[in-house]
Order: structure tokens, then sequence, then C-alpha cells
């Protein structure tokens, strides 16, 4: 058997949890994401719901978006947890590496000072600085390593918690959508417009025509008249642009009024943050 080098099999063990970290973190961003397209696309079948046609289907959709939203409740907070709140270890500064290195050089000159002034069964033995500074590095690699390895773990059950959440919570979207689309459930169906009644104006003409069967008054009567005949003109003409609205939008479209060229931007400078939370090993000068 060929020997292994445990001190590069601990560094890569090491590098390999800070890879783990970074792809949870990713997938967490993703989740997030699809959540958010999850809550809108349940925001707008709530908030173009029909209930005057048919409102047993109508009921049906809303429990379904309700159960939507309390599992998409569900689904974030486990994100959140795979997302926050984790302490990762990692190896100190370079520098700090370095200082301890040269505190155990400056120990062994101390401690040849010292013996020189003892005697022999009193003299202190002198340490090898490269050894042990190895037998360090080595050892904070395991200790990280490990340390990284169950943090990794616990946010690996929050993210499978967080996915298996929205996938749950695509069942009932998929299905209220379906309702929503095969019953017309839309209040802004373009289909509904024809049958949209202005309630206001039909009451207004409906007291009209009362007044003017019970009315005496030439002059009075003239004046309903009028006022009925401008009404009933105007609901016209409401349901006439109703009708022709979506061929008046589609010309106006076609033709937009042009724009000036905006001139370019210089591109911002970048900026790279560390992590400032990176365990118990950092610590800030």
């Amino acid at each position: 058997m060929a020997n292994v080098d445990l001190d590069s099999t601990y560094e890569k063990m090491y590098t390999y949890e800070e890879e783990i970290k970074d792809s949870i973190s990713i997938k967490t961003q993703l989740i997030f994401t699809a959540i958010f397209i999850l809550i809108s696309t349940t925001v707008y079948l709530a908030r173009f719901l029909d209930f005057s046609v048919k409102p047993d289907i109508a009921y049906v959709i809303a429990f379904l978006v309700s159960l939507v939203v309390i599992i998409a409740a569900f689904s974030t907070y486990f994100n959140f947890r795979a997302f926050s709140g984790s302490e990762f270890n990692r190896m100190p500064y370079a520098s700090k590496v370095q200082e301890y290195y040269d505190e155990q050089v400056q120990y062994n000159i101390d401690v040849e000072q010292y013996n020189t002034t003892v005697e022999p069964d009193d003299e202190v033995e002198l340490i090898d600085p490269k050894k042990e500074t190895e037998a360090f590095i080595s050892k904070t690699y395991i200790n990280c390593a490990t340390h990284n390895a169950l943090v990794n773990e616990e946010r690996s059950r929050w993210v499978f918690k967080a996915l298996a959440g929205f996938l749950l919570a695509c069942v009932p979207l998929a299905i209220a959508s379906l309702l929503f689309v095969i019953f017309d459930m839309d209040t802004s169906s373009p289909r509904k417009n024809l049958s949209i009644k202005d309630s206001y104006v039909g009451g207004e003409i409906a007291s009209l025509k009362n007044q003017l069967a019970t009315s005496s008054n030439v002059d009075v009567i003239a004046n309903l008249e009028k006022r009925t005949i401008i009404l009933e003109n105007a609901l016209r003409e409401t349901g006439e642009i109703q009708l022709s609205d979506s061929k008046k939008t589609s010309n106006t479209e076609q033709q937009p009024k042009p724009q000036a060229p905006v001139k370019p931007s210089a591109p911002p400078s970048r900026m790279t943050y560390d992590d400032v939370n990176g365990g118990p090993n950092r610590s800030s000068k």
C-alpha cells in the first residue's frame, strides 16, 4: 500500500467542505427565487379570482391558494434556516501561523540561554519549530473540516425540507391554476367584458324613467328626457369602447414613441467581501 500524505488529505477534506458550503448557499438562493415565483403566481390567482360566476369553484381555488401560502411559509422558514445562522471554522491567517513559528524559534533561543545557566539534569529540551507548526496546521485542518462537515450536514437537511415543501406547494397551485383556466375564473378575462353592466348608470336610467311616468310638468319631462338620452348614449359609447379596446390598445402599442438613446455609463468598481463571521479561528486585530 502506497504511503498517503495525511496533511494533504486533511487539506483536501477542508477544501471539499468549503465547496459544499458554497453549493448549499447557491441552492438556498435558487429555492428563494422559486418560492418568490410561486407566491407571485398565487397572488395573481387570488387577486383576479371571480366569485360571481361559479362561487363553488372559486371557493375551492381559494382553499388551494391558502394551502399554497401555508406550505410556502414552511418552505421559506426551512430555507432560511439553511441560508443563515451557520458558523464555519476556517484556518487562521497566514500571519498568525508565521507568528506562531517565530515564537517557537525565539523559544529555542531562550532555552539555549537557559541551559547554559543550569545543571545538565535541569536542562530543557529544544523543540522543532517546523514539525510543531506542521502538526498544528494538520490538527487545525482536522478540527475545521470536522466542524464544517457537521454544519453542512445540518444545512443539507434544512435544504431538503425546504425543497420538499416547495414541491409540495406546487401540487395545490397546479390544481388551482388548472381550475382557474378551465372555468375561466379570471375577472379580467376579455370574454367577460360584454357582460359588464354599469349598475350606477342603469339605476339612474330607471329612476329617470319613473320620474317621466309620474311627472306632469312639461319642462321637467323635457329635461329628464334629455338627461336620459345623454346617459343612454354614454352607456352605448362605453360598450363600444370596451368592445374595441383591445384593437385600439394593439394599434397604439405598435407605434410607440421613439426615445432618445441613453449614453452608456461607466462600469462600477468591483468590491469583494469576505465572511466576517468566519468562526472561532478568526480574530480581529
